[in-house]
């Protein structure tokens, strides 16, 4: 939907609140503008009667006084009535902004830096925030009191009314180029506040490797550069509106001229009443804050529409999954009985269509079976893993789980069926215990602690036994944002251990093992064969020791499948699994001549 439309729709969901909110606006306006109706005529008794005796000027006063109180309650109510459905639409809106980032692929994330899509949620949101809330609130209030003031002036006075609307319809055409040159520049200033969040988070998450390469005048530098461009954008915006504001000070005082001059005159000549010319006035002045606020008004309301361009190109990304098949997620059952199985998978990246990562690339993982996936840096084990998971969108009918294409499922019922453990895992800023109980389906306060069985048969199968014990408080400690605590070995095990707990049909294990140490993986292999939660496994390493003892190996090259086969059978032919074995060391001198005369198993004689 457009902006106007989805704006409308914000004000659809708290339209209880709005109306009341408009209702105890509209009532402090109508008690705003009756105060000068009965000053005047207050004024105009006491000038027929200076010492009045009668009950009339005491009631005109005694409204006044009510009116003044009154007041101070009703615009109380108006503005919480305003505000609180603001804070509740930028929650909802996170909440919607969250739920569809969810939802959205790899390929987006990719193309959209993280501190944009920060920027997005902080920023943005609490643009259009102060839209629905401030913003409305005081566009109603100062159409209001532009529409309504004026009109009581001229019934007091129509003659007057016409000289001082030369200076009010300058004020709203210096105001309309006001608001032009700003939306300008606030899309100049939001660019570069997502610039400058999305460096920010980088130079975060690298803080190591600038440390590292001495690299800190150079970032330093660039943080410098985007800040100053926000800097900039900041204060031209800030000259502009000292520039306007002036102007819009000098239009009031010449309102105020105006009046003194054409007003007085119409008093001295009988025209006016002195209670009229009084009424006038503070008609007059009730005109000004508009005035001068409507700049300001009109910046957070054009800062909201510009904040919601923003976010529409969020909203409308599509996900790139069709909807869930309610047939085809029938077919499946708890558990796989025929497994995975790919067939002729090509694949190439959305911004690099002329060079296919996978080609022709054909497998099948049956229950009960652990497959290894070999390959090298860059012939795509990672890409077929990211597709077989959903990560990535496949080709249809190339990836199905029991004869079912995975692109007719739903995530949901995908990430049920097929685990991933990912080479670079990712740790909440919690404890140990609720970093792993988190595959339970999201931790809750002291869940974890209430059956700690499953979470330390976990720590235990993945080897962080050992860890533990030097860890001050356990499973208990807390590992930082990220796990900054903890090396990327630990962080690896961690993250097996999450996955280990969690019951699924298939299990990918991405290159977990590439930041262990020897003795480690050596017990870890152990482990992974061995602690079956999942009813199949894919190991994905360029390590032998990790592979050589599945079921099955596939070996990668090119994005093409070139061998397959045991252990046993790889090693003994020609091509890249030989040649690591060999260069990897894993073996003596008896098994490489067994693998060359083509006879015995590794590690006998010939």
């Amino acid at each position: 939907m457009n902006k106007a439309a989805f704006v409308i729709s914000l004000i659809l969901r708290h339209l209880g609140s709005y109306s009341a909110g408009v209702a105890a606006m509209a009532l402090t306006l109508w008690m705003s503008l009756a105060i000068p109706r009965y000053l005047q005529e207050a004024i105009d008794i006491l000038r027929d009667d200076p010492d009045p005796a009668g009950g009339a000027f005491l009631s005109r006063i005694g409204w006044i006084l009510f009116f003044a109180v009154a007041i101070i309650l009703t615009r109380t109510a108006s503005r919480l009535l305003f505000f609180v459905p603001g804070r509740k639409v930028e929650f909802q809106l996170k909440n919607d902004l969250l739920k569809h980032l969810s939802t959205l692929q790899r390929e987006y994330f990719l193309a959209n830096p993280t501190g944009a899509i920060i920027s997005r949620i902080n920023n943005d949101i609490n643009g259009i925030r102060m839209m629905m809330g401030f913003g409305l609130m005081g566009l109603f209030s100062s159409l209001g009191t532009l529409s309504l003031a004026p009109f009581y002036m001229y019934e007091i006075s129509p003659r007057l009314t016409l000289y001082v609307a030369l200076p009010i319809m300058t004020a709203f055409v210096v105001l309309q180029l006001a608001v032009r040159r700003l939306r300008d520049e606030q899309m100049v200033q939001m660019k570069g506040m997502q610039d400058l969040s999305d460096f920010t988070v980088e130079s975060y998450n690298g803080v190591d490797v600038i440390r590292s390469f001495r690299a800190l005048e150079w970032a330093q530098e660039r943080f410098s550069r985007f800040s100053h461009g926000v800097r900039d954008s900041s204060i031209r915006m800030a000259t502009m509106r000292a520039f306007f504001m002036p102007i819009l000070v000098h239009i009031a005082n010449g309102l105020k001229v105006a009046l003194v001059l054409v007003g007085g005159m119409m008093v001295i000549n009988g025209e006016l009443t002195m209670g009229g010319f009084m009424a006038y006035a503070l008609y007059l002045s009730m005109l000004v804050p508009p005035l001068m606020g409507m700049t300001f008004v009109m910046f957070v309301v054009q800062r909201g529409m510009t904040a919601l361009n923003s976010l529409e190109t969020v909203f409308n990304t599509t996900p790139g999954l069709p909807p869930a098949d309610a047939a085809a997620e029938g077919e499946l059952g708890e558990t796989l009985t025929r497994g995975l199985s790919v067939d002729g998978l090509d694949y190439a990246y959305p911004d690099a269509q002329e060079t296919p990562v996978l080609r022709g690339v054909g497998l099948s993982i049956a229950p009960g079976e652990t497959v290894g996936l070999f390959g090298t840096i860059g012939s795509g084990k990672t890409t077929l893993v990211n597709l077989i998971n959903g990560y990535l969108r496949a080709p249809e009918g190339a990836v199905r789980l029991d004869g079912v294409d995975i692109s007719r499922l739903s995530l949901a019922t995908l990430r049920r069926h097929v685990v991933t453990v990912t080479q670079e895992p990712f740790l909440f800023s919690d404890t140990v215990r609720e970093n792993i109980a988190f595959s339970m389906g999201g931790s809750l306060p002291g869940k974890a602690g209430e059956n700690p069985e499953p979470v330390e048969k976990a720590a235990s199968a993945a080897a962080l036994e050992p860890d533990l014990k030097r860890f001050p408080l356990g499973l208990d400690t807390l590992v930082g944002e990220k796990g900054i605590t903890l090396s990327g070995g630990q962080k690896q095990r961690i993250a097996l251990a999450r996955a280990l707990l969690r019951p699924c049909s298939l299990l990918i294990l991405d290159d977990v093992l590439s930041a262990v140490d020897q003795e480690t993986e050596r017990q870890l292999i152990g482990e992974i064969y061995s602690f079956r939660m999942a009813r199949s496994t894919l190991i994905v390493s360029h390590r032998i020791s990790a592979l050589e003892r599945a079921d099955r190996i596939i070996v990668l090259e090119g994005g093409r499948v070139i061998a397959q086969g045991s252990h046993a059978e790889l090693i003994r032919q020609e091509g890249p699994y030989r040649q690591a074995w060999i260069f990897q060391g894993e073996r003596d001198d008896s098994g490489l001549n067994a693998a060359r005369n083509g006879s015995g198993t590794p590690g006998e004689s010939p």
